[in-house]
Order: C-alpha cells, then sequence, then structure tokens
C-alpha cells in the first residue's frame, strides 16, 4: 500500500466518491442526529443505564463530525465574517437552552459546544491569515526574529490562546476540542493525517470509555465528497441547536 498516496487521496483509491461519497449535508445530518440522541439520553435516561450508555456512545460521533464541517466550511463559505457572526449569534441564543438541559436558567459553570466552535472557528482565521499573508510585526522584533519565526510563534500564540480561553471559559470539551479544530484544519489535505488526529483526540485525552467510540467518526469523515448536497438548508442546522435543547428541557421540567 501506498501510504503516501493514501494520505493524499483518501477513500478515492478505492471508490467513487463523487458518485457514493458523503456530502456536507449528509454529514450533517449524521451529526444532528447522533447528538439528538445523545441529548435525549442525557435529560430523560437513568445514568448508567444499558439503553443510556448505548445512547451516549452514538452521541460521540457527532462533535468529531461537527469539528470537520466547521474547518471545510470556514474553506468554502464566501463570507467568513457572516459565517463567524453567525457562530457567535448562535453562542449566545444557545446558552440559556444548554443552561435550562443542565438543570440550570443562567449558569457560567459550562458553555454550550458552539461556543467550543466560536473559539475554534477564529482560531483557524487566525491561523489562515498568518498563512497567507504576512503580518506588520514591529521593528524591533524584526531586528531579532524572520518574518518566518514570527508567524510560527504567533500561530502558537493563536493555537494556545483559544485552547486557554477555551479552559477558562469551560466550553464544552474544553481545550481539547480546540486541539481537535487544530488537527482539522492543520491535516485538510492529508487524510491519514486527520484520521490520526481524531483518534488522538477521542482516545489520547479520555479513559477508556464511551468517548473512545468517537474514534468511529473517521468513518463518515473518510467518505466525504467535498460537495455540499442537494439541499442546503442553512437555517435549520443553526437553529437546531438550541431549539431542540430548550424543547428537551421543556419536557424534561413538565415531566420530572
Amino acid at each position: 500500500m501506498n501510504f503516501q498516496e493514501l494520505n493524499k487521496k483518501g477513500m478515492r483509491m478505492y471508490i467513487d466518491l463523487d458518485k457514493y461519497g458523503l456530502s456536507s449535508f449528509t454529514l450533517k445530518i449524521i451529526a444532528v442526529v447522533t447528538m439528538l440522541i445523545d441529548h435525549i439520553a442525557m435529560a430523560f435516561l437513568a445514568q448508567g443505564s444499558s439503553l443510556y450508555m448505548v445512547m451516549r456512545s452514538i452521541g460521540r460521533l457527532s462533535f468529531p463530525i461537527y469539528c470537520f464541517l466547521l474547518v471545510e466550511g470556514f474553506y468554502h463559505t464566501e463570507n467568513k465574517k457572516k459565517h463567524l457572526y453567525m457562530l457567535l449569534l448562535f453562542s449566545i441564543i444557545s446558552e440559556v437552552p444548554y443552561d435550562m438541559i443542565h438543570g440550570h436558567f443562567i449558569s457560567l459553570s459550562g458553555q454550550s459546544v458552539m461556543v467550543t466552535l466560536l473559539l475554534g472557528y477564529v482560531m483557524i482565521w487566525i491561523l489562515y491569515s498568518i498563512s497567507m499573508f504576512r503580518i506588520r510585526y514591529p521593528k524591533i522584533l524584526l531586528k531579532v526574529f524572520s518574518f518566518g519565526t514570527l508567524n510560527w510563534i504567533t500561530q502558537l500564540i493563536a493555537v494556545f490562546g483559544a485552547m486557554g480561553l477555551a479552559y477558562i471559559l469551560k466550553v464544552t470539551y474544553s481545550y481539547t476540542g480546540i486541539l481537535l479544530i487544530f488537527f482539522f484544519y492543520t491535516f485538510r489535505e492529508y487524510h491519514i493525517g486527520k484520521a490520526i488526529g481524531n483518534m488522538v483526540f477521542n482516545m489520547g485525552f479520555y479513559s477508556l470509555g464511551i468517548q473512545w467510540l468517537g474514534s468511529l467518526s473517521v468513518i463518515p469523515i473518510a467518505f466525504y465528497n467535498g460537495k455540499r448536497g442537494k439541499y442546503k438548508w442553512k437555517w435549520f442546522f443553526y437553529l437546531f441547536y438550541p431549539v431542540h435543547l430548550f424543547v428537551l428541557a421543556v419536557i424534561k421540567i413538565v415531566v420530572y
């Protein structure tokens, strides 16, 4: 097997992804469905029960797919600033439903996954900007460092800054979620690299348990064909997160 060719071409070496692959729309549906299954279990089932564990295990597929799509969306969007504003808006909108499903109305004890994705988006935009354009550094720094070295240092600051903010703000998946987004950004053109980065996130930062099953997300991601798909449903996917959390939280309050 030619690993270098596999790393560049991925599943296209074996099947026609244009015909049999998965579009970004299909991946979004998979992420939405697995997330819903996960949150239903979290809201209504007894922790540790067999059905609870099965449903939470299925839910582990969702976050890696969302992170992968975040990076792909960054490259395919025509208006990165608008995309950023949408993430910011829905991070704010999602906060109360997120707190409600965790038994509070407003709480700073943890932030939703939308904040994780927002921080990750800002990070990759900074990294992309550094890679595409030379930043104007103060002359005093240029006397000590070269452009390349300063760019490398600035990129490190962006990555660790985003990871630090994720930890301080107590976002979902904390700094490891930011690291996964960084893996998908860095290895975007390298299929083996993406798969290894995904597995490092799911298996390297968590003890043996259901999170390890998140590594199975490498399968649908590997079948991504780079196409948007027949449908777009932009507002559905933005609204689904806060709306489904709110509905589940209300049902939980009424029932229990």
